[in-house]
């Protein structure tokens, strides 16, 4: 029985081992054929996920093809407003990937002739992209190199084709904002794959501008401190000629250095400009250099309100700066030959650069030329050096949009005796009224003036009418010889603002000629019979 239960128990103990060794083996070939499975299944998964996805790229591909084949096809009939504005702010849209495609794809314009471009134009930015595309849109859009690409008249005829003003095109940016960058690469491509003008950025380091904390007054300063430290930095870098030399890696392709500029077109990132902008800029580009009388020729009227201006074609001398969209040549920036003590280089201010230039010992007497009708708009309300009342003043200059072909009108008027002597006859016959409520009756149907002996009663006639109230260095906003100009209603007739020595028979003998005398404020509101007071501070 012992040997029995021995046995038996043995062959248990020996099924038993057998039964414990087979249930393991059993459950690990059916764990590894489960892990495979799952595998397998995974796999499959991953392999459909990536063929949807490959499906999905390969039909956006197409589509975008099948678009950019279509456009194509329209390239010959494509004119200058259907070219596609830069989808900047929409980096995740399609648009922008179809346009960035678009722009590889397509063969490049050919590069414009580089020796001709010596009138750039600059524009000044700092950290307002949205701002800055804009400008740059109408910039694209109005550039004079349109009519080269689609008339074939500066390219073809390359003996006479002239200058090509605003080019290249030099964007100074103050810092490094990336999406200020973005906005300068996007239209580099523009203007250089589009037009054959080459665009070239420069970046100013700010410099740290000591501001006293406790000083509101200084810390209201500090955006015109930092703008005029950019301003004179970047008139520099491009009159030089550094630009140039030190960006020759920004483009897709070799571009021959262009020469030293002899004027240069200034803007910033928060101006528009019209139609004939270039063409006002081209037309008056040799009178800026040959008459050294003129300081520079700006596309700006203070008081361009709609319902003070009338003639499109009308350009006039004055003797206050306006800037917001000008031209300076290289004799201003240089000095005149004559007058080397009057260089602006060198002697730039660290603040309020526009009134520097104002100060009679800067502007010497010379004058500016300016249109009627603005064909620059100033848009910029938000993060600006202007404060905000000047800058809602500014947002209601009108912008022309009559496209006028100024290389055709003839603007020999300009000169500086024709035009003192047509002015002067024509202010010295106006109507001589009390009030500005007789100016407002009478101007219906004649010139009228209204004189002014003190900026108090300036500034009292200006607000009646609604424009400008304030002066600078002796000079009101748009003013010539101290007369300012509006017209008003439904008219063609002015309403003018005149200091007491109109009143005189005779002309002056210096009646619109004083540039290069010597003259201070107080000499210059002597000769003109006017009193330096006022009771309230005037915005400048």
């Amino acid at each position: 029985m012992i040997s029995h239960r021995r046995e038996n128990g043995k062959g248990r103990g020996t099924n038993s081992l057998w039964a414990k060794s087979s249930r393991p083996m059993g459950l690990a070939k059916l764990s590894l054929s489960s892990h495979s499975s799952r595998a397998q299944v995974a796999t499959l998964l991953v392999f459909r996920v990536v063929g949807v996805m490959i499906i999905i790229v390969s039909a956006l591909w197409f589509y975008l093809l099948c678009r950019i084949i279509r456009d194509f096809g329209n390239l010959h009939d494509q004119s200058t407003s259907e070219i596609e504005r830069p989808p900047i702010f929409k980096p995740h849209d399609v648009s922008r990937l179809e346009w960035l495609i678009k722009m590889r794809l397509e063969a490049p314009a050919p590069l414009l002739d580089v020796t001709k471009m010596d009138s750039p134009v600059l524009i000044f930015t700092y950290e307002r992209a949205e701002y800055l595309e804009r400008a740059l849109w109408k910039l694209f859009q109005h550039h004079p190199a349109h009519q080269a690409k689609y008339t074939g008249n500066l390219r073809d005829n390359k003996e006479n084709i002239g200058r090509i003003i605003g080019s290249p095109v030099v964007i100074s940016q103050d810092g490094d904002n990336a999406a200020v960058r973005a906005v300068i690469e996007a239209y580099r491509n523009l203007f250089e794959r589009k037009l054959g003008v080459p665009l070239y950025r420069i970046s100013h380091r700010q410099q740290a501008v000591p501001v006293d904390a406790y000083n509101s007054w200084e810390d209201w300063q500090l955006p015109y401190k930092k703008l005029a430290l950019h301003y004179g930095w970047g008139l520099e870098q491009v009159f030089s000629g550094s630009v140039y030399k030190s960006n020759k890696r920004q483009h897709s392709r070799k571009i021959p250095e262009p020469p030293l500029p002899k004027r240069v077109v200034i803007l910033e990132e928060d101006i528009e400009i019209s139609r004939d902008f270039f063409s006002l800029m081209n037309a008056t580009a040799d009178i800026l250099d040959k008459d050294d009388t003129l300081l520079a020729v700006s596309a700006y009227n203070d008081n361009g309100n709609e319902n003070h201006v009338r003639d499109h074609k009308r350009l006039v001398r004055s003797d206050f700066f306006p800037g917001l969209g000008w031209m300076m040549n290289r004799e201003t920036w240089v000095g005149p030959a004559k007058h080397q003590d009057a260089a602006l280089k060198g002697k730039w201010p660290d603040g309020f650069w526009d009134d520097w230039i104002r100060e009679f010992n800067i502007r010497r007497g010379r004058q500016v030329l300016r249109p009627e009708i603005s064909r620059s708009f100033h848009y910029g309300n938000v993060k600006g050096a202007s404060a905000s009342d000047a800058a809602l003043k500014l947002s209601k200059i009108q912008l022309d949009e009559i496209n006028v072909h100024w290389e055709d009108e003839d603007l020999s008027y300009l000169d500086a005796a024709t035009f003192a002597q047509m002015y002067w006859d024509r202010v010295s016959r106006a109507v001589i009224v009390q009030t500005d409520i007789d100016a407002k009756k009478l101007v219906a149907h004649k010139d009228v003036r209204v004189q002014y002996s003190d900026w108090k009663q300036f500034k009292s006639l200006a607000a009646s009418f609604g424009i400008m109230q304030d002066e600078k260095a002796g000079v009101p906003r748009t003013a010539y010889e101290g007369i300012v100009e509006i017209r008003y209603g439904a008219g063609n007739f002015f309403i003018y603002l005149t200091p007491p020595y109109v009143n005189n028979s005779v002309k002056p003998a210096d009646f619109g000629t004083k540039a290069w005398a010597e003259f201070s404020k107080e000499t210059l509101l002597q000769r003109f019979g006017v009193e330096d007071k006022t009771d309230d501070f005037i915005f400048h």
